[in-house]
């Protein structure tokens, strides 16, 4: 069979601009359809490389527009981080750094470095800050919610030294300048005790990687003393690895039950499934403002299958899950999707009402850790509940 060679050059042009099409639209950040975003990008690139009075840093100037990416979904948890900030991510993760012990997030609403909560045993703690407080100023410098990233940074730096936080307190709206000195912070993740003869207490102060296995050895540490009954603390505790929350709760959730569910925009339904039988005795988890993501995952769960009394206040409100990606050392927080309780429910700005109330003032949330169990009325509480079941 005879091809004219004209046909022929015509088809292989064909093929050449089909496959750049494909190429370009694999790595178009906008997709195949939207190739004008594109253009538009590499215009305004050009313009500023060719015309700024000075030379620019491609790396700096490419990951900014990574971020302003990110940003302009208007989530506070989707961001892109990059060099020291990047680091610092990874170190908060790991609980190993040196600065004032804080977790902190941009409050969408007044655009604030509002308080989640202090890590314990940290100069946050002791200076007495608590959930919903917010940073002004940092060493007299303004900060917005929307400059987290570098708020963070500013409370970090060599130990020993001092830093100066302009806070407005959440319980009095007073306006106070409080000088920390930062050192260290190694978080102790797990803690555990007997309360009295035969209820135990384990506090979780983050879900990181192998929490599950320390609750694990902690729990059992507690049997082998003759715990029959269990206070859950998970206040200030603002939540971390879905799956480590998960973990826990399977130790109590009997097989093939439900533990959660996540939800995308596409409506692809993931479900967390309890693996195995399920230690059943008397337990309460103590919940405050400060208690949130992973934290609600646990206490829903066991609340919602009626296999724990939450006492104390209604959690935080984070129903929304972060998928983290790390691009060549570069760190990619994208919220995917939503959670639901195994009743359904999506607490995302809404939160988990305990089933007794019990409001405890701020500044007693702001130093639990050294807080005296007689003055602690929600573990008063959870004692009186379990000495009666």
């Amino acid at each position: 069979m005879y091809i004219k060679k004209s046909v022929l050059i015509t088809c292989s042009i064909i093929l050449i601009l089909v496959t750049a099409v494909v190429a370009i639209g694999a790595v178009n950040p906008f997709g195949f359809t939207h190739f004008g975003e594109l253009i538009k990008f590499g215009y305004v690139s050009r313009l500023i490389d060719e015309n700024y009075y000075e030379d620019v840093d491609s790396k700096t100037y490419m990951n900014t527009a990574l971020q302003g990416m990110a940003a302009a979904t208007g989530d506070a948890y989707t961001g892109y981080l990059w060099g020291d900030y990047a680091q610092e991510y990874m170190e908060d993760m790991t609980g190993n750094y040196v600065g004032v012990g804080l977790y902190i997030e941009n409050h969408l609403e007044d655009d604030t470095v509002t308080i989640v909560s202090a890590i314990p045993g940290t100069p946050a703690e002791e200076a007495g800050l608590a959930t919903d407080d917010k940073i002004l100023k940092i060493d007299g410098v303004n900060y917005t919610g929307m400059q987290l990233n570098e708020a963070s940074a500013a409370m970090k730096g060599i130990a020993g030294t001092q830093v100066v936080l302009t806070v407005q307190k959440a319980d009095t709206g007073e306006i106070k300048e409080l000088t920390l000195i930062r050192r260290q912070v190694d978080v102790q993740y797990v803690t555990a005790g007997m309360l009295t003869g035969n209820v135990g207490k384990i506090q979780i102060t983050q879900f990181t990687e192998k929490v599950s296995q320390q609750f694990a050895a902690a729990l059992q540490d507690l049997k082998t003393q003759g715990m029959t009954a269990l206070v859950l603390d998970l206040r200030n505790n603002p939540g971390g690895i879905v799956d480590e929350a998960v973990a826990i709760a399977d130790q109590f959730i009997d097989q093939k039950t439900t533990i959660v569910y996540t939800q995308d925009k596409y409506g692809h339904k993931t479900n967390y499934d309890a693996s195995g039988k399920g230690t059943k005795f008397p337990m309460v988890i103590l919940t405050n403002g400060g208690s949130a993501s992973a934290s609600e995952i646990l206490a829903g769960a066991l609340k919602d299958l009626d296999l724990a009394t939450l006492v104390g206040e209604k959690t935080y409100g984070k129903g929304i899950v972060q998928s983290v990606y790390d691009i060549e050392g570069d760190i990619l927080s994208v919220t995917s999707a939503k959670y639901y309780l195994p009743n359904g429910e999506c607490i995302h700005q809404q939160g988990i009402e305990p089933n007794i109330t019990l409001p405890m003032e701020a500044e007693k949330y702001a130093r639990l850790s050294t807080l005296p169990m007689d003055q602690d009325i929600q573990v008063q509480k959870a004692l009186e509940i379990l000495t009666k079941s």
